[in-house]
């Protein structure tokens, strides 16, 4: 069968001496892994696509009894420009592909998330809101999406439980989730919030994503955009 579908790149890596692996996140399949044959040759034309993070259309024969599957063409859909140029945001997303990819199924579609994997690498791309926010959104996204939607009527392990918290820093943080959940970016007001509150959400949400999806806490990459994500 001949799929069309649109895709981002979610990882790449080398095969035998001329080849590349890619694992990509298509919008009609899910998660699909497929050889670019002589890919390390600089006459290969579907090579440059194949980039993480790159926004494509794909088109390929499906061969249900293969593993990898073969591209027959490919195209961009998007170029990101001000995110290649931003150490800090290709860090981020290079952690928010890799939590999509634990969180993905082999062939097993995710319109919801594959949507929000847009919405946010959208978001970095034009500065609209605050690194912080656009990375717990994407967090929330995850756990909607993969049937883990957080409900705050019902106490949740990482937030009231926090020892250190108070009632005032956890009204704020239900404040915050609920706005993330409900896309009201606008009524976050990052600068606003206590240095207590920001930590109390980012916790939650890390420890709601490490109870629900395993390996999650042996993210490396995950730690690394914690770091920066503290320092913005």
């Amino acid at each position: 069968m001949i799929v069309d579908t649109p895709a981002i790149v979610l990882k790449t890596f080398p095969y035998g001496e001329t080849s590349l692996i890619s694992r990509c996140f298509t919008k009609e399949k899910g998660k699909v892994s497929f050889i670019i044959k002589g890919a390390r040759s600089k006459k290969n034309p579907i090579a440059p696509y194949f980039q993480p993070l790159s926004f494509i259309q794909i088109i390929y024969n499906e061969n249900e009894k293969r593993d990898l599957q073969i591209v027959s063409k490919a195209h961009f859909i998007k170029i990101w420009l001000k995110i290649s140029q931003s150490l800090k945001k290709m860090t981020l997303l290079q952690s928010i592909l890799e939590i999509t990819d634990l969180s993905l199924e082999i062939n097993d579609p995710n319109h919801g998330l594959f949507e929000s994997l847009i919405e946010v690498i959208e978001l970095y791309e034009s500065d609209s809101i605050n690194s912080n926010v656009a990375f717990w959104f994407y967090e929330c996204a995850v756990l909607s999406e993969t049937g883990f939607r957080i409900n705050l009527k019902v106490d949740n392990p990482g937030l009231i439980e926090d020892d250190s918290s108070n009632l005032n820093d956890q009204k704020q943080c239900r404040y915050i989730l609920q706005n993330l959940i409900n896309k009201n970016f606008g009524e976050i007001s990052f600068e606003k919030f206590l240095p207590e509150e920001k930590k109390l959400v980012s916790n939650f949400l890390y420890n709601q994503l490490c109870y629900h999806i395993e390996g999650f806490d042996r993210l490396k990459s995950f730690k690394v955009a914690k770091n920066i994500l503290n320092d913005l």
